[in-house]
């Protein structure tokens, strides 16, 4: 694949790589960085991975090359994981052999100074005359399952994702690691692949989004933790954005006075004002969540919604009409007050529509529920009243989502309500966001939910700002296309 502005890297190298070598690898040391990266790609993923050091012999029965050249074929990426002067060298290598992309995993670059930015002027220079597809210096580089993963952390120690529909970029290895790593196994959030670009000397955001909104296929979500723009790409950064038929989420660190300060030790980055940022990021259709716990809530509505199976159809969400169903009166309460602060509003329900709803629940229920919106089932619902209201709330068109706040606490709730729902909403194809506590024993629940497709929260509150990540969405895409309807 060929990126615009005349620059001819082949970033599929650093993705989809057939072979992989890496330097710096310790014979004495277990676990450094060059020897962690090259046996966990040789044992648990499926590169072909060679490995370097001055006086050859093996690890592990993996047989280590002295040099490059003597290399059984060139490899598609070299790995760097050695000092700075040094990692000079190799990329020079890289250039001399035609190897075609490499992650530089140290540090020692722009973001100690002078002496530092000398080394990455030098490093541009030769990565840019050859077309060499360079991520970091000070990176962690890629995670793309099944085929390659440079994270220098051994497999024991840190939480890999699933497979799913989410391209993550992140300036920090760190911030990767733990924000997005941990919390989306935690909340079931699906990566496509995951990228670390640290000091982006050569590859950085803007040649990240082009690759990933126009090559991989198997991408349609892309979110970005920035620590501020390259400088002189943020125009074009925000025009690929506004192009592209993917969905586009950035999270910005250093966007305080101290924030700032801390940016230019840890990546050599600049943020910007803050004010000025968010007003671009909106014009150019980019989503922009508020806080971690947005951005990991919208996440997993996009990826859970991106899948080939569809139950919602095209989740269109357009004016935030919403039923609210609960067996909480206080849960229902709660999910009504947020509504407006996120675009959304209640649906008002007519007298035939409440008495046709009074009708088909169980005696016991019907006599104490409350079939205002929020509805209220109240302790002594059964699965089929769920379900038979879920249904009822599906043919009323004027609703275009249903928030089902489900604390399977009541005994006659079953374990089987999760499949029940989900078999329910693939019939009739309403949009359906669902709180439900994360607690080990109802995990059954959430299993059936999401397996097919259908998006669970941990709290009232993700699952209110889930629908109206949808909404935003269908706005999105509607301005990409020119509807001006959603210009209002």
């Amino acid at each position: 694949m060929t990126l615009s502005n005349e620059i001819k890297m082949n970033l599929e190298k650093l993705f989809k790589p057939k072979s992989m070598c890496v330097v710096g690898i310790s014979k004495k040391n277990p676990l450094s960085p060059g020897r962690i990266i090259l046996l966990k790609n040789e044992f648990e993923l499926e590169v072909n991975v060679y490995g370097i050091h001055p006086n050859g012999g093996e690890i592990e029965g993996i047989k280590l090359y002295q040099r490059l050249d003597k290399l059984p074929e060139i490899p598609d990426i070299l790995v760097i994981a050695i000092g700075p002067d040094d990692t000079l060298g190799y990329i020079q290598e890289c250039a001399d052999l035609n190897i075609p992309a490499s992650v530089i995993i140290g540090g020692g670059f722009a973001e100690i100074g002078i002496k530092g930015k000398k080394r990455q002027e030098k490093l541009e220079k030769i990565a840019f005359d050859h077309d060499i597809a360079v991520l970091g210096p000070n990176c962690i580089g890629v995670y793309s399952p099944p085929l390659i993963d440079t994270i220098f952390l051994p497999t024991e120690r840190i939480t890999r994702p699933p497979k799913g529909s989410v391209a993550l970029i992140s300036q920090s290895g760190g911030v990767l690691v733990d924000v997005f790593f941990n919390k989306f196994k935690e909340r079931n959030i699906g990566v496509s692949t995951a990228v670390s670009i640290g000091n982006r000397a050569v590859i950085d955001e803007t040649m990240l989004l082009e690759y990933f909104s126009k090559v991989d296929t198997e991408t349609s979500n892309i979110a970005f933790y920035l620590e501020g723009f390259k400088n002189n790409k943020a125009r074009e950064f925000l025009n690929l954005a506004k192009e592209s038929e993917d969905t586009i989420i950035t999270y910005f660190g250093g966007i305080t006075k101290e924030g700032k300060i801390a940016t230019q030790s840890h990546t050599a980055s600049l943020g910007g004002n803050h004010k000025i940022l968010s007003s671009a990021l909106k014009q150019y259709y980019i989503i922009h969540p508020h806080s971690e716990r947005e951005l990991l809530t919208y996440l997993k509505v996009y990826d859970v919604t991106s899948k080939k199976k569809k139950p919602f159809r095209e989740n269109i969400i357009v004016f935030g009409n919403v039923a609210i169903l609960s067996v909480s009166g206080g849960h229902g309460v709660l999910c009504s007050d947020m509504l407006k602060k996120y675009g959304l509003k209640a649906v008002q329900f007519t007298d035939d529509e409440k008495n046709d709803m009074h009708d088909i629940i169980n005696p016991t229920a019907r006599e104490i529920a409350s079939f205002n919106n929020p509805i209220d089932l109240t302790g002594s619902v059964l699965d089929t009243d769920i379900e038979n209201i879920i249904r009822y709330l599906s043919d009323i068109q004027r609703i275009e989502c249903i928030i089902l706040l489900l604390l399977p606490y009541p005994p006659n709730i079953s374990f089987q309500i999760g499949r029940r729902i989900a078999n329910m909403i693939s019939r009739k194809g309403k949009p359906i966001v669902c709180f439900i506590p994360y607690v080990e024993k109802y995990s059954l629940i959430i299993e059936s939910l999401e397996l097919s497709n259908i998006p669970v929260f941990h709290s009232i509150k993700e699952a209110v700002q889930a629908v109206s990540a949808l909404k935003l969405r269908t706005r999105i895409h509607n301005l990409k296309k020119g509807n001006i309807f959603w210009e209002k």
